[in-house]
């Protein structure tokens, strides 16, 4: 075999000091991790912003990255405290930081001389066009749900790209995902994600995905010119963080030495360490991607308990840790005597038969969930060079100016819908909208844009699209050219200028501050504001020209992954329908969202425009709102069964 000259870098999780320090011993050539604020991973232990310089210097000193992740959403009341925080991470000689708002990234780079800046996953990176945007950053982290064809498009256009190989994956595109922020008031989105994917619904764990493990495929992907190899897991122990890093460090040495091998000892360690089963995922055509039994760590496979005795698949020794899996039920204990032939024993191997101190029930299925035999030091020695010491000063961020709170170029009220057939597209125009927007690809879209006798139909691209699914989305705009356009993926604004029309950002594109407001109004386009806004930080926009959400189902869940139902039932009753748009699922929330009088508090404020959502009844809630704004009160039982969602209730 060929030894191979390009060497990915292999990224491992940091969630606190145990964790950080398993990684860089393990080979890891990059840690990345949080402060306290403004990271995806907000329950993580993380490090406060004085121990970051102590972090940084342990780090270097073995010739290893540090990446700091400050990839949530920022409301416009923090975005000073943002870059103030990123000033003085910046002086303890961070190597590059991850982000989620590529409306900052031209404000790093500015600002940041030398510092690498990191698209998140979570800003959902589709195809080359949204990349297109990004042209500034020095990495790209794409995400899970590409194929390996697709991530070779990103490759071949010479983007520097990161993958997930290793660890938990979403049930949900990241970034695209509002179920934890719209039933539990934790959002995903800033950090504190409540993991409802993990719960059961339909009286099973649909959404629970397995663990994603990519070890075996690791030269397909050094060969496909991916630059950075990431592990999941801020969150898991430092034994996990330890192991995975050895097992795809040693992977990775191995094909690059012209040896590949799948490390024997650490794969069988990781079963134990941390699994849900595994699976290759999207990347790999996998489509086993759901443990739907239990959506907890299992463990290795020990065997089955027949007779009071279990025929070991695996060594066990006195002192592990096992779990015991029966009628639905889930127990642990350490393991304190074991039998073999009547005798007692230490340990026994593969293929031997054991009983235990106690009897355990009988056809339970055994896993091994601890061992003492897993160790967190390596059994090679990694020798890198330190990497040199950065002497930075603190930066002062000259923000661009906000136009003035209430401008807007257009003061008349309108009231915008996204409609799912022609019938109802008219239907809504003649109730009173000012614009109706139909998905681009509906079968009757072309032939209805005209039929308007008053007010516009235009069109809605939906929010996952890989590249040739954008550039059939942008052949169809061409050929019907509507008056109007509701985007949903951000690969559209690569075309945009050929497009004399107004545009609309979908609240998919996650517009939370007055910087991201800024950057659409580059492109001459106007966005929903994300529905995880209160009115408080609504009062704070700069800006009034914006489209609030007011009336209908949120999309809670985007997904990629069939969740097997028309509709999910919750442990509570509570009932999620589910849509399919496109090529994707969309879990709608469990209660439809109304404004209803709420809209006159927005529309005193300055905000004139406002979008409805909401299958089959978009037609009476026009007329509702028309007839609110002209005064008309509300009866209380017409708000029954509706959610304000987080107008009252600001996301954590």
């Amino acid at each position: 075999m060929k030894k191979i000259s390009n060497r990915p870098e292999l990224l491992s999780p940091a969630g606190n000091w145990e964790s950080l320090h398993a990684a860089v011993i393990n080979g890891a050539d990059a840690l990345y991790l949080g402060t306290k604020q403004f990271n995806a991973r907000l329950y993580s232990r993380n490090f406060s912003i004085e121990e970051l310089e102590k972090v940084i210097d342990y780090a270097h000193k073995y010739g290893v990255y540090v990446y700091l992740t400050l990839n949530i959403l920022v409301k416009n009341y923090e975005i000073k405290q943002f870059f103030d925080l990123l000033s003085r991470a910046y002086v303890t000689g961070i190597d590059g930081v991850i982000i989620q708002h590529i409306s900052f990234l031209d404000i790093i780079k500015a600002n940041f001389p030398g510092l690498k800046v990191f698209i998140s996953t979570q800003a959902a990176v589709t195809n080359l066009h949204a990349a297109g945007l990004v042209k500034k950053a020095d990495r790209i982290i794409l995400p899970r749900e590409l194929s390996l064809d697709e991530v070779k498009q990103f490759t071949s256009a010479g983007y520097d790209v990161e993958v997930f190989v290793h660890g938990a994956l979403c049930f949900s595109y990241s970034g695209l995902c509002l179920f934890s922020s719209f039933v539990g008031n934790r959002s995903g989105n800033r950090g504190s994600c409540a993991q409802l994917c993990r719960q059961k619904y339909n009286g099973s764990y649909p959404l629970s995905t397995r663990e994603l493990c990519l070890v075996s495929k690791i030269p397909e992907l050094i060969n496909t010119g991916i630059n950075g190899f990431k592990i999941e897991g801020r969150m898991r122990s430092p034994l996990y963080v330890a192991v995975a890093t050895r097992l795809y460090r040693k992977a990775i040495d191995s094909f690059l030495s012209g040896k590949f091998n799948v490390p024997y000892k650490e794969m069988e360690e990781i079963k134990v360490v941390f699994n849900r089963e595994f699976t290759e995922g999207f990347m790999f055509g996998d489509i086993n991607l759901i443990s739907s039994e239990k959506p907890m760590n299992r463990g290795a496979f020990l065997g089955e308990i027949k007779d009071g005795k279990l025929l070991l698949t695996r060594p066990i020794s006195t002192g592990d840790g096992i779990g015991i899996w029966h009628n639905d039920k889930v127990t642990g204990k350490v393991v304190r005597a074991l039998k073999v032939n009547g005798h007692e024993v230490k340990s026994a191997q593969a293929g031997e038969c054991v009983g235990f101190e106690t009897l355990l029930p009988e056809n339970s299925k055994i896993y091994l969930t601890s061992s003492s035999n897993i160790r967190m030091k390596p059994d090679f020695q990694i020798n890198r060079s330190p990497l040199p010491k950065t002497y930075r000063e603190n930066v002062k961020i000259n923000f661009p100016a906000f136009p003035a709170a209430n401008s807007s170029t257009d003061n008349s009220t309108k009231i915008l819908v996204k409609a799912y057939s022609a019938e109802e597209a008219i239907a809504c125009l003649t109730a009173g909208a000012h614009t109706v927007f139909l998905n681009v690809f509906s079968s009757d879209f072309s032939a209805t844009v005209n039929k308007a006798k008053h007010g516009i139909i235009g069109a809605y691209i939906p929010r996952i699209l890989n590249q040739e699914e954008l550039i059939a989305a942008i052949d169809l705009v061409n050929t019907s050219k509507p008056p109007a356009i509701l985007v949903g993926n951000s690969g559209f604004f690569y075309h945009r200028l050929a497009f004399r029309t107004d545009v609309y950002a979908d609240y998919s594109l996650n517009a939370f501050n007055d910087l991201d407001i800024q950057f659409f109004n580059r492109f001459n386009v106007i966005p929903v504001m994300s529905p995880e806004l209160s009115l408080s930080e609504l009062t704070r926009l700069q800006t009034r020209n914006v489209v609030l959400f007011c009336h209908g189902d949120i999309v809670v869940v985007n997904t990629k992954i069939f969740p097997g139902y028309d509709r999910l039932i919750d442990e509570h009753n509570n009932v999620f329908k589910i849509r399919k748009e496109n090529n994707y699922w969309q879990i709608l929330n469990s209660r439809p969202f109304g404004l209803f009088e709420d809209i006159k508090k927005l529309f005193t404020l300055g905000f004139r425009q406002y979008l409805i959502d909401y299958e089959k009844f978009s037609p009476d809630y026009v007329r509702l709102y028309i007839n609110i704004l002209n005064g008309t009160e509300v009866k209380r039982k017409q708000r029954k069964g509706y959610t304000s969602g987080h107008l009252y209730r600001p996301v954590m």
